[in-house]
């Protein structure tokens, strides 16, 4: 069958979560049927990007989105009730481009990524399926208790705005996707029942234990622009780190990833390294004692976690984090609701190094049984195998 796959990112390189889930599933989908990707993208694509897509995607367009059209869109957004993350991506002109390629292609399925794209397709009559992936209005909601004015306006009209168009966009598509209960939980219960939970996977044979020598005691792996792995980079570092020092004259932190921000970077001192870009993530895993994420703003699911225990590295993280996850605290993980307890944890592995290694056997055994990509890819292929 032909599937056309609208996404607000050009899904590769794999830097940030979106990206991670549906490049994935792209490539579980290939296998069976022909895909046409339409990306949209604010900022200029690879040309050896888009050739790394095309070895299993039959055809890709691109629609690259002006910086210009972008501000007008969102400062004329006050009048608006899209939210501004939709208005961000949505251009009238790139519309009929893609009415057009839908028409000339004639799929069996349109599948849009996130509700950002929603706009595009609403009224065409096709079968389609949206992947809302995140929650996205609880997660401007958690936004909105850490900001104060004029931020907390604008994200309490933002939240206000999402949670209405997350049940409005629901009677555009006849399947809908989510990547947790949790996340699927904050709908409205008119809804909520109706949506699907696809969890992302792993690709446990990429990020598997290897022969690594442990360079620092504790690591943080994410996008290091993303505002909730700021602050728990910032609570890492001025909240547990501090109280480790008690201990510790040099406790080594790693904290790794793309585009660090210059909160992060402000981080950085003779203990604490900040990477930036890594050309191969599972190194700084891979070299770390202790994966610690102490995430207490993020939405969905977040890959890092299930990456760092598929790597046998024992995790520490946050009961919000593993309510999207679902693994056994003390025997798969450790959870930690404040500094303290991320402190004790932490000191609990560094001196029991048998414990750490049995947790991390145990959270590796865990991702294997329930997020590996042939499991979650016979879950994807299901979707799309029938119109009902």
């Amino acid at each position: 069958m032909k599937i056309v796959v609208i996404s607000p990112r050009l899904p590769y390189p794999l830097e940030k979560g979106d990206k991670l889930r549906l490049y994935h599933q792209l490539k579980v989908l290939a296998k069976k049927h022909e895909i046409v990707l339409i990306s949209l993208s604010d900022v200029d694509v690879n040309t050896m990007d888009i050739e790394h897509l095309k070895s299993f995607v039959s055809d890709i367009h691109v629609f690259k989105l002006s910086r210009l059209k972008i501000a007008l869109r969102l400062m004329f957004g006050v009048f608006s009730d899209l939210p501004f993350q939709v208005l961000y991506f949505f251009n009238r002109k790139i519309k009929k481009e893609i009415h057009s390629i839908i028409k000339s292609v004639k799929p069996d399925f349109i599948y849009n990524q996130l509700l950002r794209t929603a706009e595009y397709t609403k009224d065409i009559e096709s079968f389609k399926i949206i992947d809302y992936m995140d929650s996205f209005s609880q997660g401007m909601k958690k936004r909105l208790g850490n900001s104060s004015f004029p931020f907390s306006f604008i994200y309490n009209l933002e939240y206000k705005r999402l949670k209405a168009y997350e049940t409005k966009v629901f009677s555009y598509f006849d399947k809908h996707l989510i990547i947790s209960e949790q996340d699927r939980n904050s709908f409205a219960p008119s809804i909520k029942d109706r949506i699907n939970v696809m969890p992302n996977g792993v690709d446990i044979d990429f990020f598997s234990p290897g022969e690594y020598a442990k360079v620092y005691d504790i690591g943080f792996v994410g996008n290091m622009g993303y505002r909730p792995n700021i602050i728990a980079s910032e609570f890492l570092i001025k909240e547990v780190y501090p109280l480790l020092k008690n201990y510790y004259n040099n406790i080594r932190i790693v904290l790794a990833g793309a585009r660090p921000h210059n909160r992060v970077k402000s981080l950085e001192s003779g203990d604490v390294i900040v990477t930036g870009w890594v050309e191969d993530i599972r190194k700084p895993y891979g070299e770390t004692k202790i994966f610690v994420a102490p995430i207490f703003t993020g939405i969905g699911q977040q890959n890092k976690i299930l990456e760092a225990m598929s790597m046998q590295i024992p995790v520490i993280t946050t009961s919000g984090v593993n309510n999207a996850i679902g693994a056994k605290s003390g025997s798969e993980l450790l959870i930690a609701d404040n500094a303290k307890s991320f402190a004790d944890h932490i000191i609990f592995l560094l001196e029991n190094n048998q414990f750490a290694h049995d947790l991390g056997i145990k959270g590796r055994d865990f991702v294997k049984k329930n997020y590996s990509w042939d499991y979650q890819g016979k879950k994807v292929l299901e979707l799309f195998s029938k119109k009902i």
